[in-house]
């Protein structure tokens, strides 16, 4: 082929291709579009609820132990003091035997004090009998002081017994001295006595120490050496037998039962409390209804053990429903006591649309499992249902409850993804007043975003058609658009 046809053909060629090109451009391009009108914007979300009673009370055991007896079933209608459940009491009563035979024991204890006492004083006055027809004895042996000092070995043997009898009195007086001081210095550590009498009580055995000693000693000067003198001799037994007999004196004049009474009527007292307490708990092993309704749920059926703390029933009190429903914790800072809110009842006949009010809105959150058993953590907000006459909730039925977070009426709507940002400017690519045209970048100002949308809050006229998809690679300004 000649040089100059190639030529030629060449230049057909890209006059074609340019042609083309010139007509493809003006050809307009199908894109999807949305038109600018007032329309009502608002930002709502939608979370299942449960019809529920206004008021349910959850009943519990203020004892533990093994579960005894069932009266009561689900579905039941109870009145106010029926009898519920029953705990096993038998541990209880045992104890309360137990205390009972311990109290019997200690009134014994304390009848038998005055008893003791009169028994401890008889002593002491026969051992104070003796010591006196001692000295009336020594008196008289002291006037027949020759014939008494006639075998100073025999003297000496008697002068042993009568001191070794003055020890063993004041061993006895030491003992129950130490006995009462044990019981006194008790009640005084348990706030039972006063200081005053645990000191008295240890100043008692202070001096029968002192009078042990005392006795000890003369009795060491008795076997280590003879007496000097009838006179002496006679004059040192009659001081110590003296000495004995005042000690003994001051026993007698001593009120020790006090002391005792106090502490048995202490324990008593104790004892008697734990008994009271018993009888509560064993009361308490009947768990009764604190109200009349009915019996909505039996967490005991599913149990042989109570425990307390754990809910063993649930009472449901006749009157007004209420919808329970659980809202993120994301969410609950858009909701107020009084708002309104929409409610939907799924049915196969048809939905039920109403509506309700916000009356309760919990201050804790729980944690709550999706449908695909993600832990979040939600409030717990009471609805208060609206229901037209015809309509009847029953407990457990679910309702859809709707939230609407933001609602405003008249106000311009587009896609967010609509909006593309130009140089940081907002703006979007749109034909004015029709759905077809040359396309044209117009700069807006953008409001809340709502779910899939954004407002508009100026640079758009009712009447625009704005493209959905600000992406599009061919949109330019002057390229003609159709709907598609």
């Amino acid at each position: 082929m000649k040089k100059p046809i190639k030529i030629a053909i060449m230049i057909v060629a890209l006059l074609a291709s340019v042609v083309g090109g010139i007509y493809y451009m003006t050809l307009p391009i199908s894109v999807r579009m949305v038109k600018v009108s007032a329309k009502t914007a608002e930002l709502y979300f939608t979370e299942q609820g449960v019809v529920a009673a206004e008021k349910t009370i959850q009943v519990y055991s203020s004892v533990q132990g093994a579960l005894d007896t069932l009266f009561a079933r689900e579905g039941q209608l109870v009145a106010a003091g029926d009898r519920l459940l029953s705990v096993d009491d038998s541990g209880f009563r045992l104890q309360k035997e137990q205390i009972e035979n311990g109290i019997k024991s200690l009134e014994a204890q304390l009848a038998g004090v005055d008893v003791e006492d009169a028994a401890m004083r008889s002593n002491l006055t026969a051992t104070r009998n003796m010591l006196q027809g001692e000295l009336l004895a020594l008196n008289a042996q002291a006037t027949q002081s020759d014939q008494a000092f006639a075998s100073q070995q025999e003297l000496q043997s008697e002068q042993v017994r009568v001191q070794q009898i003055l020890i063993d009195q004041q061993q006895s007086v030491l003992d129950k001295a130490m006995e009462n001081l044990e019981r006194i210095e008790e009640l005084y550590l348990g706030g039972v006595l006063p200081r005053i009498d645990y000191e008295d009580a240890g100043t008692a055995v202070a001096f029968a120490e002192s009078q042990l000693d005392a006795a000890k000693g003369q009795m060491a000067i008795i076997v280590a050496s003879a007496p000097e003198s009838s006179t002496e001799h006679f004059e040192g037994l009659r001081a110590s037998i003296n000495a004995q007999i005042a000690g003994i004196n001051q026993q007698l004049a001593q009120n020790t039962t006090q002391s005792s009474k106090a502490h048995f009527e202490a324990m008593i007292a104790i004892e008697e409390s734990k008994l009271v307490q018993l009888d509560r708990e064993i009361a308490n092993a009947v768990v009764t209804a604190p109200a009349s309704g009915i019996v909505t749920v039996l967490h005991a059926q599913g149990t042989n053990y109570i425990s307390v703390g754990v809910p063993v029933a649930e009472i449901t009190v006749p009157g007004s429903l209420s919808i329970d429903v659980y809202v993120s914790t994301q969410d609950i800072d858009s909701i107020e006591i009084g708002e309104i809110v929409g409610l939907t009842l799924r049915r196969r006949s048809g939905d039920i649309a109403f509506q309700g009010i916000v009356a309760e809105v919990d201050s804790t959150a729980v944690v709550r499992l999706s449908a695909l058993g993600v832990e979040e953590r939600k409030v717990k907000v009471g609805i208060q249902p609206q229901l037209p006459d015809d309509l009847e909730l029953g407990l457990g039925h679910a309702v859809d409850v709707t939230f609407h977070i933001f609602k405003e009426e008249d106000r311009f709507i587009v896609p967010r993804m609509a909006i593309f940002r130009d140089n940081g400017q907002e703006m979007v690519w749109a034909v004015r007043g029709s759905d077809s045209g040359v396309v044209e970048a117009i700069a807006v100002v953008t409001g809340m975003e709502l779910r899939t949308d954004i407002i508009i809050e100026s640079g758009l006229e009712e009447g625009d058609h704005v493209v959905s998809d600000a992406n599009n690679p061919d949109l330019r300004n002057g390229r003609k658009v159709k709907p598609g």
